[in-house]
C-alpha cells in the first residue's frame, strides 16, 4: 500500500495508480484535528487548505466511487478531485431592467407587416 501511495504522490496524478483501500473507520490526526484518512492524505499531499470532506468528490475511476457504505475506502489522494467554489454569487436576473439591454437606435414600438404574418420589420426604414 505504501508503494502505491508513493507512486501516486510522485506522479502527481499523471500515472494511473491503483486504489489504496484502507478501513473506512480509520481516522487520523493532523495537529489537534481528526480527519477521515482520505481527507488527511488530500490535505497533506494535494490541498493543504482543504477544510471539509464536502469539498472533494471521488473520481469514477476509483473502486470506492459508487460504494456508499463499504468497509474499505480508497485513500489515494489522486482518486479525488476538488470542487470549485464560486468567488461570488452571480448577480440576480432582475437587477438590470430590460430597457438597459435594448439598442439605443431601436424605437419603442416596431411596426409589423400584415403581408408576412405580422413579423417585425428587421431593417430600419425597410418595406412593410
Amino acid at each position: 500500500q505504501l508503494e502505491g501511495l508513493l507512486h501516486a504522490v510522485e506522479s502527481r496524478g499523471g500515472a494511473r495508480t491503483p486504489c489504496l483501500l484502507l478501513p473506512a473507520k480509520a481516522d487520523s490526526r493532523l495537529g489537534q484535528h481528526w480527519y477521515p484518512l482520505p481527507m488527511l492524505l488530500c490535505k497533506v499531499f494535494r490541498w493543504p487548505d482543504l477544510r471539509h470532506c464536502s469539498e472533494v468528490k471521488r473520481l469514477c475511476c476509483c473502486e470506492s466511487y459508487s460504494k456508499a457504505h463499504s468497509e474499505l475506502v480508497c485513500c489515494n489522494p489522486h482518486h479525488l478531485s476538488r470542487l470549485c467554489e464560486l468567488e461570488s454569487p452571480p448577480p440576480p436576473y432582475s437587477r438590470y431592467p430590460m430597457d438597459f439591454l435594448k439598442p439605443s437606435d431601436c424605437p419603442d414600438s416596431v411596426p409589423s407587416s400584415t403581408e408576412t404574418g405580422r413579423t417585425n420589420c428587421l431593417v430600419p426604414g425597410g418595406l412593410s
